[in-house]
């Protein structure tokens, strides 16, 4: 995936709702029409059609329509880039907390005041 591609995804995640939206659609593909339901308590179709567009546009999810149905499929692989920058960022964090706790460690093995 091109940077460009990233930072749509980047941008498209950073939305709560296209996240609410995502996780739906991460237990089964969903048509349209049921996410509309599902968000019709603050959200008005038009504003989920365009949740969905920017989704789509950033390759998250793929749509097949079958008839007069839209059904929304997530897709996985616009998102491994993503967690393999997360985990190798975490990784590191990890290593950097482990290495303040062995040193905070020995220092109270040699501490001066006893």
């Amino acid at each position: 995936m091109k940077a460009r591609g990233n930072d749509d995804v980047w941008k498209a995640l950073a939305d709560p709702t296209r996240r609410k939206i995502l996780e739906t659609l991460a237990n089964q593909p969903t048509t349209t029409g049921e996410i509309v339901e599902r968000f019709s308590d603050h959200l008005v179709r038009t504003a989920v059609m365009k949740h969905l567009d920017i989704l789509e546009q950033a390759g998250l999810i793929q749509v097949v329509r079958s008839g007069r149905r839209r059904w929304n499929h997530l897709r996985h692989e616009p998102l491994k880039p993503l967690a393999n920058w997360l985990q190798l960022r975490t990784h590191k964090h990890q290593q950097n907390l482990h290495r303040l706790k062995q040193l905070a460690e020995s220092t109270e093995k040699t501490d001066p005041h006893e």
